[in-house]
Parts: C-alpha cells; structure tokens; sequence
C-alpha cells in the first residue's frame, strides 16, 4: 500500500486560492510527507506560507519567471516519496482524495499515475473530465461521463490534480519541459504507456475544477509538438489540427468571441519547427 507521497502545488498570483488547496490537503485522511510550493508568479513569502496549514511540511520554490506547468511539478524529482501529487492553486478536493488515489496505485501496480472525475467549480453536478483520449491525429479530448463505477485506464488526464507514481516518472525522466500551459499531460500519459505504465480514473475521488481557455498559438503549437514526438503523420496531423481551429472559431463565434487562425497557423508552423517552452512575449 502507498502511504508516502508529495505534494506539489503549483501558485500563480493568487494567494487565496493557495490557501485554499493548503486547507484541503491539511484536511486529508493521508497527509502529504512534504509540500511543495512552487511561486510561479514570484508574488509569495516566506511569512505567507508560515500562516498556512502544514507550514511545517512545506518548501517554498520561488520561479518567478513563471516557467510553467512542468518545470513546476519537475521540482519533486529526486523525492523519496513513493507518489507525487501535483495540484492546480484552484484545485478543489474533497478529504480522501490522496488515499483514494494511492489505493488506485497501490491495486494496479503498473499504473503511473490516477486522477480523479473533474466536476467543473461553477457547476459540480456536470463533468468536465473523467479522463482524455487521443484521437489518431493527435488531438487530446475529454470524457464527459465516467467509463465504469471503478478505476479505469485512459489515454490521459487533467493535469489539474493527477498523482504520479513516482518510479514512473523516474522511468520517462520526468515531466516534458519542451510544452508550456498545455499538453503536458497528454504527453507525459503517452510516454508513460510506452514504458509499460497505464494512466487510471478513480471515479470514486471527488475534485472540482474550473478550465480556462488555452491560447490558440499555444495549442495548436503543443499540439504539433506533440504529433512529432509521436510520429504522427503529418497529413494527419494536419487535419486534425484543421478540424480543431475550425470547431474551436465556430465555437467562439458562437460566444461572440473572435477567430485566432494567424495564431493558428503560427502555432502549428512553430511546432513544425520544433520550438519549446514558454513564449518570449508572455508574462
């Protein structure tokens, strides 16, 4: 049985929703060994970590340069921990979310990683992910509706609150660096099956989230990232990308929101060419 895991939170801005998530895990059934707070947004101090819960469990990592999701949870490599769960500052769980997905772990010894049915924040009795899957062109999407009332392999899922096994992790070394804000989790599931790890959704744990919306460059862009590393062909690719911008600008149009299909296209030439990591002109 896994009883041993750390915690990673990854704090944009936003101390509130910080001590939010430091009062779920302080309320949890299994307490963390260790917590780690990255300050991707550089707004944090060692005082307002000090006035939290479990302040004596916690490591404060200052990366105010705001170098994203991965570099983020990449901070726990190197752990003794047996897990590693890494969390969203507006991740919201109910108190047996840790064990419930170290149980999944411990019962499916080649899982890498269980994550919870997502319920969206503003509206918890709908779904927004009880897990992804990827179609032929490379696209990620989200289940709706949960597979089986039991834990269930999936192609991928949210990297809201996922955790990690954490020999899992050390077998693909860790959390790819080359995406930023998205497609870090489709990507870290598909390595994981290659080495023989499958990715599991316990339905029984309860989270809630509200999604925001990814920049189109940095879709389109990850996305392509994504299809090289996979060898997707590249009229497939392409097409799936098409069908994407295409669904995505009805979408908005429909919102009243206008169409991005010049950051589209840079976004899927700029994956083409194989370009990494956080944009220059982003804060």
């Amino acid at each position: 049985m896994i009883i041993d895991y750390t915690a990673v939170i990854i704090a944009y801005r936003q101390p509130a929703l910080l001590a939010a998530v430091m009062n779920r895990l302080a309320s949890q059934t299994l307490l963390p060994r260790e917590v780690l707070v990255v300050d991707n947004g550089g707004t944090l101090s060692a005082a307002d970590v000090a006035a939290m819960p479990l302040s004596d469990r916690v490591r404060l990592i200052e990366r105010p340069d705001n170098p994203g999701y991965a570099v983020a949870a990449n901070q726990a490599r190197g752990t003794a921990s047996e897990a590693v769960l890494v969390l969203t500052h507006d991740a919201d769980f109910d108190d047996a979310l840790a064990a419930e997905l170290c149980d999944a772990l411990a019962a499916h010894p080649t899982a890498g990683a269980a994550a919870p049915v997502l319920r969206w924040s503003s509206d918890p009795e709908r779904v927004f992910s009880a897990g992804g899957y990827l179609t032929a062109g490379g696209r990620g999407g989200h289940l709706t509706a949960p597979r089986a009332a039991q834990p269930y392999p999936v192609d991928w899922v949210d990297g809201a609150i996922v955790m990690y096994r954490t020999s899992a992790l050390d077998g693909i070394g860790w959390i790819s660096e080359d995406y930023f804000l998205y497609f870090e989790d489709v990507d870290t599931a598909w390595r994981m099956r290659r080495a023989g790890h499958e990715t599991l959704v316990v339905p029984s744990a309860l989270a809630r989230q509200q999604p925001g919306a990814h920049p189109m460059y940095l879709g389109i862009r990850n996305m392509t990232l994504f299809a090289r590393t996979a060898g997707i062909p590249p009229l497939r690719q392409a097409g799936a990308v098409l069908r994407r911008v295409a669904e995505e600008s009805v979408g908005g149009l429909l919102r009243g929101r206008a169409p991005h299909p010049i950051q589209a296209w840079r976004g899927w030439r700029d994956g083409r060419r194989g370009v990494t990591g956080k944009p220059e002109d982003r804060s």
